[in-house]
């Protein structure tokens, strides 16, 4: 698809998560790499004052949610004018859409003349028509918890205003010290999280593998990622290494279904694994758990809920 020309339909903010989820099994990892989940390279510092250059952004066009959040979490929302058709960010619920990550329409996003284009990985095309527009362009690349407190500084930088986010970084980063748990390995349980899987049965397993925000925030609470290891972030996990795991705890990424459904259909299918047999799967259906950013809090929470539930 052209993606100078691609219009795609929005969907209404409430439900962006939901059409995210969705579309999971078949986009997860080309999605993932587009976010920044899979990218490649060092989370750099923030440039300095000096080295951006130019005034301070007035109107920003941001495309991914996580950078949304981060941008109104920081009191910069009233400057966002457009965003991804997937930002469910009830503050921007009234900004233009202008496409996703894979299909942003350079039409719409002209219209709204931004002075700043933001994304989340890498996105050549887009970097390219913003130089030949005159528009300032970010590519974050945000898959861990120092990235997002690198992302928050570096807009500290460019809308002068790093005084106010170290404070609100400090304040973040002394809650989310206090969620911290220490537990020899033999303490913690183990614990397969499954991004997707088909969803009528237990077949056709994407886990999660090493590194991201996710995997990060479940071993700072208490928890073993089984697959932490693993050489990529995201993997389809076949039947036989599945009985092979024995995981403790099984946490499902998205989805329509309850957990008293999920664990019913894991019964059927793997009823041997130590997880299944004692009723600890789970759903992380909320939306902010797909997000590294600010409510990364509220995703600790839910993971220690989680992991104490008997």
């Amino acid at each position: 698809m052209d993606m100078a020309t691609a219009t795609a339909t929005p969907p209404k903010p409430g439900s962006a998560i939901s059409l995210l989820r969705r579309r999971l099994r078949g986009a997860l990892c080309g999605l993932a790499a587009a976010l920044g989940l899979l990218a490649c390279g060092s989370e750099a510092r923030p440039e300095t004052s000096a080295a951006l250059g130019g005034p301070v952004p007035q109107r920003v066009v941001v495309i991914g949610p996580s950078s949304a959040e981060t941008l109104v979490w920081l009191g910069l929302g009233a400057r966002v004018v457009g965003v991804s058709d997937y930002c469910a960010s009830p503050e921007l619920a009234d900004r233009a859409r202008v496409g996703g990550q894979l299909d942003p329409n350079l039409e719409r996003i002209a219209s709204l003349q931004p002075e700043l284009v933001i994304v989340q990985g890498s996105h050549p095309r887009l970097k390219e028509w913003c130089a030949q527009s005159g528009i300032a362009f970010v590519a974050q690349k945000t898959q861990s918890i120092d990235g997002w407190r690198n992302e928050v500084l570096s807009y500290g930088v460019r809308f002068e205003i790093l005084s106010r986010c170290e404070d609100q970084l400090a304040e973040w980063n002394a809650e989310y010290a206090r969620m911290g748990v220490t537990l020899e390995p033999s303490q913690r349980p183990r614990v397969l999280i499954v991004a997707s899987r088909d969803s009528e049965r237990i077949t056709r397993v994407l886990a999660a593998g090493r590194g991201s925000f996710l995997g990060e925030l479940l071993d700072h609470v208490g928890g073993a990622n089984f697959y932490s290891d693993h050489a990529r972030d995201y993997f389809d996990l076949a039947e036989e290494a599945l009985l092979r795991v024995k995981p403790e705890i099984i946490l499902e990424l998205g989805g329509e279904q309850s957990d008293p459904e999920r664990l019913a259909l894991w019964r059927e299918a793997f009823s041997q694994l130590p997880a299944v047999r004692d009723g600890r799967v789970f759903g992380l259906t909320e939306d902010y758990v797909f997000l590294p950013g600010p409510r990364m809090l509220d995703t600790a929470r839910l993971l220690r809920t989680k992991l104490q539930a008997p």
